[in-house]
Protein backbone atom coordinates (compact mmCIF):
# COMPACT_ATOMS: atom_id res chain seq x y z
CA UNK A 1 0.00 0.00 0.00
CA UNK A 2 2.51 2.48 0.34
CA UNK A 3 4.38 1.94 -2.70
CA UNK A 4 1.24 3.09 -5.01
CA UNK A 5 0.90 6.00 -2.31
CA UNK A 6 4.61 7.15 -3.57
CA UNK A 7 3.80 6.78 -6.83
CA UNK A 8 0.55 8.75 -6.70
CA UNK A 9 2.13 11.47 -4.99
CA UNK A 10 5.41 11.40 -7.02
CA UNK A 11 2.60 11.41 -10.53
CA UNK A 12 0.73 14.51 -8.69
CA UNK A 13 4.21 16.69 -8.22
CA UNK A 14 5.10 15.59 -11.92
CA UNK A 15 1.77 17.00 -13.08
CA UNK A 16 2.30 20.04 -11.00
CA UNK A 17 6.06 20.85 -12.46
CA UNK A 18 5.13 19.83 -16.05
CA UNK A 19 1.68 21.87 -15.96
CA UNK A 20 4.01 25.09 -14.49
CA UNK A 21 6.32 25.06 -16.65
CA UNK A 22 3.32 24.54 -19.61
CA UNK A 23 1.68 27.77 -17.87
CA UNK A 24 5.05 29.83 -17.92
CA UNK A 25 6.11 28.99 -21.58
CA UNK A 26 2.51 29.63 -22.75
CA UNK A 27 2.62 33.10 -20.91
CA UNK A 28 5.41 33.50 -22.93
CA UNK A 29 5.63 32.01 -26.55
CA UNK A 30 2.26 31.80 -26.71
CA UNK A 31 1.22 34.90 -28.72
CA UNK A 32 3.80 34.09 -31.07
CA UNK A 33 2.69 30.92 -31.44
CA UNK A 34 -1.23 32.22 -32.47
CA UNK A 35 0.70 33.85 -35.45
CA UNK A 36 3.28 30.60 -36.21
CA UNK A 37 0.27 28.28 -35.90
CA UNK A 38 -1.79 29.19 -39.13
CA UNK A 39 1.52 29.99 -41.13
CA UNK A 40 2.57 26.11 -40.43
CA UNK A 41 -0.67 25.07 -41.41
CA UNK A 42 0.25 26.62 -45.08
CA UNK A 43 3.54 25.31 -44.93
CA UNK A 44 3.19 21.84 -43.85
CA UNK A 45 -0.46 21.08 -42.77
CA UNK A 46 0.30 17.65 -41.08
CA UNK A 47 2.69 18.58 -38.56
CA UNK A 48 0.07 20.20 -36.84
CA UNK A 49 -2.72 18.88 -34.69
CA UNK A 50 -6.00 20.08 -34.19
CA UNK A 51 -6.93 20.68 -30.74
CA UNK A 52 -10.68 19.49 -30.39
CA UNK A 53 -9.70 16.42 -32.58
CA UNK A 54 -7.20 15.07 -30.15
CA UNK A 55 -9.28 15.10 -27.42
CA UNK A 56 -12.64 14.06 -29.01
CA UNK A 57 -13.26 9.97 -29.58
CA UNK A 58 -13.51 8.75 -32.93
CA UNK A 59 -16.04 9.35 -35.34
CA UNK A 60 -17.37 12.54 -32.94
CA UNK A 61 -18.22 16.16 -35.02
CA UNK A 62 -15.22 17.99 -34.42
CA UNK A 63 -16.34 21.75 -33.86
CA UNK A 64 -13.27 23.30 -34.95
CA UNK A 65 -12.95 21.08 -38.29
CA UNK A 66 -16.69 20.38 -38.68
CA UNK A 67 -16.67 17.19 -39.82
CA UNK A 68 -16.52 13.78 -38.23
CA UNK A 69 -12.95 13.00 -36.13
CA UNK A 70 -10.57 10.39 -37.41
CA UNK A 71 -7.54 9.45 -35.45
CA UNK A 72 -5.64 8.47 -37.89
CA UNK A 73 -5.84 12.38 -39.66
CA UNK A 74 -6.16 14.87 -36.34
CA UNK A 75 -4.76 17.64 -38.31
CA UNK A 76 -7.08 21.67 -38.84
CA UNK A 77 -8.82 20.18 -41.93
CA UNK A 78 -9.50 23.76 -43.63
CA UNK A 79 -8.71 27.31 -42.35
CA UNK A 80 -12.09 27.36 -40.16
CA UNK A 81 -10.26 25.17 -38.05
CA UNK A 82 -6.90 26.73 -38.41
CA UNK A 83 -8.22 30.42 -36.40
CA UNK A 84 -10.50 28.60 -34.16
CA UNK A 85 -7.06 26.29 -32.95
CA UNK A 86 -5.36 29.40 -33.08
CA UNK A 87 -7.78 31.27 -31.13
CA UNK A 88 -7.29 28.64 -28.41
CA UNK A 89 -3.91 29.06 -27.86
CA UNK A 90 -4.70 32.79 -27.78
CA UNK A 91 -7.07 32.41 -24.92
CA UNK A 92 -5.30 30.01 -22.84
CA UNK A 93 -1.92 32.14 -23.46
CA UNK A 94 -4.11 35.41 -21.89
CA UNK A 95 -5.02 32.98 -19.21
CA UNK A 96 -1.10 31.90 -18.64
CA UNK A 97 -0.10 35.75 -18.13
CA UNK A 98 -2.72 36.10 -15.52
CA UNK A 99 -1.93 32.97 -13.49
CA UNK A 100 1.73 34.44 -13.55
CA UNK A 101 0.46 37.47 -12.39
CA UNK A 102 -1.85 36.39 -9.66
CA UNK A 103 1.01 34.11 -8.86
CA UNK A 104 3.98 37.19 -8.85
CA UNK A 105 1.28 38.70 -6.55
CA UNK A 106 0.93 36.21 -3.59
CA UNK A 107 4.70 35.92 -4.07
CA UNK A 108 4.62 39.41 -3.21
CA UNK A 109 2.71 39.25 -0.27
CA UNK A 110 5.14 36.49 1.13
CA UNK A 111 7.98 38.66 0.94
CA UNK A 112 9.46 38.48 -2.83
CA UNK A 113 10.49 40.11 -4.04
CA UNK A 114 13.62 40.72 -1.18
CA UNK A 115 14.30 44.51 -0.78
CA UNK A 116 18.19 44.25 -2.09
CA UNK A 117 20.70 44.87 0.95
CA UNK A 118 22.52 47.97 -0.05
CA UNK A 119 22.72 50.29 3.21
CA UNK A 120 26.16 50.48 4.73
CA UNK A 121 27.16 52.15 8.00
CA UNK A 122 29.95 54.31 7.77
CA UNK A 123 32.35 55.40 10.88
CA UNK A 124 36.11 57.16 10.14
CA UNK A 125 38.52 54.03 10.48
CA UNK A 126 41.08 55.08 12.62
CA UNK A 127 41.48 57.88 15.16
CA UNK A 128 43.22 58.70 18.61
CA UNK A 129 42.02 60.33 21.91
CA UNK A 130 43.62 60.62 25.08
CA UNK A 131 42.48 59.01 28.58
CA UNK A 132 39.26 60.99 29.64
CA UNK A 133 39.04 62.86 26.43
CA UNK A 134 35.26 62.94 24.89
CA UNK A 135 35.11 61.71 21.09
CA UNK A 136 32.20 62.11 18.72
CA UNK A 137 31.44 58.55 16.85
CA UNK A 138 28.52 59.47 14.08
CA UNK A 139 26.30 56.64 12.85
CA UNK A 140 25.62 57.97 9.25
CA UNK A 141 24.38 55.43 6.56
CA UNK A 142 25.23 55.64 3.43
CA UNK A 143 24.35 53.63 0.05
CA UNK A 144 20.37 54.41 0.86
CA UNK A 145 18.57 53.01 -2.65
CA UNK A 146 14.95 52.91 -1.04
CA UNK A 147 13.42 54.80 1.39
CA UNK A 148 13.55 53.61 4.92
CA UNK A 149 11.54 53.76 7.95
CA UNK A 150 13.41 52.47 10.87
CA UNK A 151 16.77 52.25 12.32
CA UNK A 152 18.03 50.13 15.16
CA UNK A 153 22.15 50.39 15.92
CA UNK A 154 23.58 48.39 17.94
CA UNK A 155 27.30 49.33 19.00
CA UNK A 156 30.12 46.98 20.94
CA UNK A 157 33.16 48.24 22.41
CA UNK A 158 36.00 47.11 24.70
CA UNK A 159 34.65 48.78 28.46
CA UNK A 160 37.78 48.58 29.75
CA UNK A 161 39.53 50.76 27.10
CA UNK A 162 36.47 53.27 26.59
CA UNK A 163 33.03 54.51 28.11
CA UNK A 164 29.72 55.64 26.38
CA UNK A 165 28.78 59.04 27.86
CA UNK A 166 25.86 59.60 26.27
CA UNK A 167 23.78 59.07 22.30
CA UNK A 168 22.43 61.88 20.71
CA UNK A 169 19.58 62.24 18.25
CA UNK A 170 20.67 66.05 17.23
CA UNK A 171 20.95 65.83 13.53
CA UNK A 172 19.22 62.61 13.16
CA UNK A 173 16.67 61.90 10.23
CA UNK A 174 14.57 59.82 12.64
CA UNK A 175 11.59 62.04 14.27
CA UNK A 176 10.84 59.32 16.67
CA UNK A 177 12.98 57.11 19.01
CA UNK A 178 11.54 54.12 21.37
CA UNK A 179 14.93 52.88 22.81
CA UNK A 180 18.31 54.24 23.86
CA UNK A 181 20.46 51.85 26.11
CA UNK A 182 23.93 52.58 27.15
CA UNK A 183 25.55 49.60 29.40
CA UNK A 184 29.56 50.33 29.38
CA UNK A 185 29.62 47.18 31.95
CA UNK A 186 29.16 45.00 28.75
CA UNK A 187 30.23 47.18 26.11
CA UNK A 188 27.14 47.48 24.39
CA UNK A 189 24.83 50.58 23.54
CA UNK A 190 21.50 50.88 21.53
CA UNK A 191 19.73 53.81 19.53
CA UNK A 192 16.01 52.59 17.65
CA UNK A 193 14.06 55.36 15.76
CA UNK A 194 12.54 56.09 12.55
CA UNK A 195 9.84 58.37 11.06
CA UNK A 196 6.64 57.54 9.66
CA UNK A 197 5.85 57.27 6.06
CA UNK A 198 7.19 57.81 3.44
CA UNK A 199 10.55 57.11 5.22
CA UNK A 200 13.74 58.61 4.59
CA UNK A 201 15.19 58.84 0.75
CA UNK A 202 18.53 60.33 0.38
CA UNK A 203 21.66 58.83 -0.87
CA UNK A 204 23.05 59.30 2.77
CA UNK A 205 21.89 60.44 6.25
CA UNK A 206 23.03 61.08 9.84
CA UNK A 207 20.72 58.87 12.30
CA UNK A 208 22.50 59.99 15.58
CA UNK A 209 26.12 60.42 17.46
CA UNK A 210 27.30 58.41 20.43
CA UNK A 211 29.55 60.13 22.62
CA UNK A 212 32.63 57.57 23.80
CA UNK A 213 35.25 58.82 26.68
CA UNK A 214 38.67 57.18 26.65
CA UNK A 215 39.60 55.14 30.03
CA UNK A 216 42.31 52.91 29.61
CA UNK A 217 46.04 53.34 27.20
CA UNK A 218 45.64 51.40 23.96
CA UNK A 219 43.56 50.14 21.15
CA UNK A 220 39.93 49.26 20.68
CA UNK A 221 37.63 48.25 18.44
CA UNK A 222 34.41 49.91 18.39
CA UNK A 223 32.01 47.82 15.50
CA UNK A 224 28.20 47.44 14.83
CA UNK A 225 26.55 44.42 16.18
CA UNK A 226 24.94 41.38 13.45
CA UNK A 227 21.52 42.93 15.81
CA UNK A 228 21.88 45.74 13.65
CA UNK A 229 18.47 46.80 11.45
CA UNK A 230 18.03 49.18 8.94
CA UNK A 231 14.53 48.80 7.55
CA UNK A 232 12.88 49.66 4.22
CA UNK A 233 9.72 51.40 3.98
CA UNK A 234 8.09 48.59 1.75
CA UNK A 235 5.34 47.69 3.77
CA UNK A 236 7.28 44.41 4.67
CA UNK A 237 10.18 45.53 6.84
CA UNK A 238 12.78 44.22 4.86
CA UNK A 239 16.05 44.87 6.35
CA UNK A 240 18.30 46.20 3.61
CA UNK A 241 21.48 46.45 5.58
CA UNK A 242 24.40 45.34 3.55
CA UNK A 243 27.56 45.50 5.84
CA UNK A 244 29.30 46.25 10.08
CA UNK A 245 31.22 48.98 10.14
CA UNK A 246 33.86 49.18 12.79
CA UNK A 247 36.87 51.55 13.88
CA UNK A 248 40.09 51.09 15.44
CA UNK A 249 40.70 53.97 18.07
CA UNK A 250 44.35 54.68 19.80
CA UNK A 251 43.73 55.76 22.92
CA UNK A 252 47.09 57.35 24.42
CA UNK A 253 48.23 57.47 27.90
CA UNK A 254 48.19 60.68 28.33
CA UNK A 255 45.22 62.39 30.79
CA UNK A 256 43.12 65.12 29.61
CA UNK A 257 43.94 68.47 32.00
CA UNK A 258 41.09 69.93 34.45
CA UNK A 259 40.25 72.68 32.60
CA UNK A 260 39.72 70.20 29.26
CA UNK A 261 37.50 68.12 31.24
CA UNK A 262 35.55 71.30 32.25
CA UNK A 263 35.26 72.43 28.34
CA UNK A 264 34.07 68.93 27.42
CA UNK A 265 31.31 69.09 30.17
CA UNK A 266 30.24 72.72 28.67
CA UNK A 267 30.85 71.53 25.22
CA UNK A 268 28.91 68.29 25.70
CA UNK A 269 25.97 69.60 28.15
CA UNK A 270 25.23 72.41 25.34
CA UNK A 271 25.27 69.83 22.51
CA UNK A 272 23.25 66.74 24.49
CA UNK A 273 21.47 68.13 26.44
CA UNK A 274 20.59 71.80 25.21
CA UNK A 275 19.00 69.80 21.92
CA UNK A 276 15.75 68.59 24.56
CA UNK A 277 14.39 72.16 24.26
CA UNK A 278 15.23 72.60 20.86
CA UNK A 279 13.61 69.77 18.80
CA UNK A 280 10.59 68.12 17.63
CA UNK A 281 11.71 64.97 18.00
CA UNK A 282 9.79 61.85 20.13
CA UNK A 283 11.32 59.59 22.56
CA UNK A 284 9.40 56.98 23.98
CA UNK A 285 12.09 55.69 26.44
CA UNK A 286 13.01 56.34 29.96
CA UNK A 287 16.50 57.83 30.48
CA UNK A 288 16.55 56.99 34.22
CA UNK A 289 16.57 53.26 33.59
CA UNK A 290 18.17 52.98 30.07
CA UNK A 291 21.48 55.78 31.05
CA UNK A 292 22.79 53.93 33.74
CA UNK A 293 25.41 50.66 33.88
CA UNK A 294 22.85 48.22 34.59
CA UNK A 295 20.89 48.92 31.40
CA UNK A 296 20.34 45.30 29.88
CA UNK A 297 21.32 44.09 26.23
CA UNK A 298 19.24 42.84 24.04
CA UNK A 299 20.19 41.02 21.04
CA UNK A 300 18.35 39.65 17.89
CA UNK A 301 18.84 36.30 16.96
CA UNK A 302 20.14 36.69 12.92
CA UNK A 303 17.32 34.12 11.28
CA UNK A 304 18.50 31.65 8.90
CA UNK A 305 16.54 31.90 5.45
CA UNK A 306 13.66 29.05 5.49
CA UNK A 307 14.01 26.04 3.06
CA UNK A 308 11.61 27.85 0.27
CA UNK A 309 13.52 31.09 -0.02
CA UNK A 310 15.81 30.10 -2.71
CA UNK A 311 13.06 28.56 -4.90
CA UNK A 312 10.72 31.38 -4.17
CA UNK A 313 13.05 33.74 -4.91
CA UNK A 314 14.16 32.32 -8.46
CA UNK A 315 10.19 31.58 -9.05
CA UNK A 316 9.77 35.61 -8.66
CA UNK A 317 12.78 36.00 -10.70
CA UNK A 318 11.08 34.34 -13.79
CA UNK A 319 8.04 35.76 -13.24
CA UNK A 320 9.20 38.92 -12.73
CA UNK A 321 11.09 38.43 -16.13
CA UNK A 322 8.02 37.70 -17.90
CA UNK A 323 5.76 40.27 -17.01
CA UNK A 324 8.87 43.20 -17.79
CA UNK A 325 8.83 41.69 -21.36
CA UNK A 326 5.48 42.09 -21.86
CA UNK A 327 5.10 45.64 -20.26
CA UNK A 328 8.03 46.38 -22.76
CA UNK A 329 5.92 45.09 -25.45
CA UNK A 330 2.32 46.60 -24.49
CA UNK A 331 4.82 49.72 -24.40
CA UNK A 332 5.90 50.05 -27.36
Amino acid sequence: MILPGILLVLKFISFAVASWVLIHLLAVFGVFLVVAYPLWWFLSPKTIPCFLCQVSKEGDLCRFCNLPVSKKDIHPKNLRSTLLNAFFILIFSIISIGLVYGESRILLKLGFPQAPKTVVFNIPPKAQFRIGEIFPMKIELFGIEKPINAVQADIGFDPGRVEVVDISEKESFAEVFIQKEINNKDGYARLTGGLPNPGFFSDHGIFGTIYLRGKEAGFVKVEFLPSSLVLANDGKGSNVLKDLASASYLILPEEITPEEKTQQKVLLDSVVLGEKTSRTKLEFFSEENVLGAEASVSMNVKKKPSFFAIPLGILEKIDRLILSLWSKILAR
